[in-house]
């Protein structure tokens, strides 16, 4: 019963966001509708997590299909603005942390660890080792901003200029099956799954699609497979629905003050992404303003690979970055902050 009410009210939110012309209807009909009924309304809503799964999946195969042997190429060309970038907005983020810290009267640990763009889960998992960081502000602080970043970024993306909505998909060679290929993906993208579920990868059911798309695309030089129409919207619903449900305690947890902290700290990140892709596109005018501002925009790579799609940007440059910035930050930098805040726990002696 509980699962049926979650369908109809995502769906119906979905069918609604599409009749009034909202961008990303699909995605962000269930999720501020099952957002504002769970906040506000006694009703009880169960969203399993297989479904989230192959929302995840379908949108890995989307965005994986985008990626063709010149791309694949051209990531290596893009490296150093990819680093730019990607250490840029860390750095910036970890100034705002700084003002969060003032603003909302929290410990540096959470504030930083908050603040990070790191990932929801990955966060709070590092904060629940670092003894002075408030591990539930820092799990308000990153799923506060995923609700930003998925409403606010592709609003943007309606006022920039992109190519054609179905370009991002199509530029690949024309699609013709292939078994052998078909099937070199599906043991390949098992193999990954499993590498990353080993060391714990966060959003794997959608990581391990993409690599697997641009590595078999890459070598056969044509696209792999294609989707229709009708699972992109299933894609985006699946996916919308989880966000939506995924913020459970946010009204609980909330105070005027750390609301206000929040909304601050994301709004002065946006618009640093903002000023880090105008200064980019100067410098390279053959990219679009619109492709490096969701690359470097503070959201997760499906919602931006969403964004993407349906904004007619450049899929696969978009998510080169974010899976860059994803390891970067999984790799170095996030290991490093939590270092550097587990010394200062030790050296304030708590």
């Amino acid at each position: 019963m509980k699962l049926l009410r979650t369908a109809l009210v995502a769906i119906a939110a979905g069918f609604i966001f599409q009749q009034v012309g909202m961008f990303l209807p699909w995605l962000l009909g269930p999720m501020l509708a099952l957002l504002l009924l769970r906040q506000f309304t006694e009703m009880e809503f169960y969203w399993p997590r297989i479904l989230r799964t192959i929302g995840l999946i379908l949108l890995g195969v989307m965005i994986g299909a985008s990626f063709t042997r010149e791309s694949v190429l051209l990531m290596w060309v893009d490296l150093p603005y990819m680093l730019f970038m990607t250490v840029s907005v860390i750095i910036a983020a970890l100034l705002f942390g700084l003002l969060f810290s003032k603003m909302a009267n929290e410990s540096l640990q959470t504030s930083l660890l908050g603040s990070m763009p790191g990932g929801l889960s990955q966060m709070v998992l590092i904060s629940e080792e670092v003894k002075n960081a408030n591990v539930t502000v820092v799990s308000v602080m990153q799923t506060f901003r995923i609700f930003l970043v998925v409403t606010i970024v592709p609003l943007l993306t309606t006022f920039l200029v992109g190519r054609e909505a179905t370009s991002a998909t199509t530029q690949a060679n024309d699609f013709s099956f292939s078994p052998p290929a078909f099937l070199a993906a599906i043991i390949l993208g098992i193999l990954i799954y499993l590498f990353m579920n080993k060391f714990s990868f966060p959003a794997k059911e959608l990581l391990a699609p993409v690599l697997v798309m641009a590595i078999v695309q890459s070598f056969t030089g044509s696209t792999l497979i294609e989707m229709p129409p009708l699972l992109t919207i299933l894609a985006q619903l699946l996916v919308g629905a989880h966000l939506g449900l995924q913020m459970e305690k946010l009204r609980e947890n909330m105070s005027v003050r750390l609301a206000l902290a929040i909304v601050v700290n994301n709004v002065l990140l946006i618009a640093f992404t903002v000023f880090i892709a105008y200064i980019l596109a100067a410098l390279l005018p053959e990219y679009l303003f619109l492709d490096f501002f969701l690359s470097a925009a503070p959201g997760g790579m499906a919602e931006m690979g969403i964004t993407a799609l349906a904004a007619g940007a450049d899929v696969a440059l978009i998510t080169s970055f974010h899976l860059f910035r994803l390891f970067f930050i999984l790799l170095l930098a996030a290991p490093a902050v939590a270092y550097v805040l587990k010394k200062l726990d030790a050296k304030t002696g708590n």
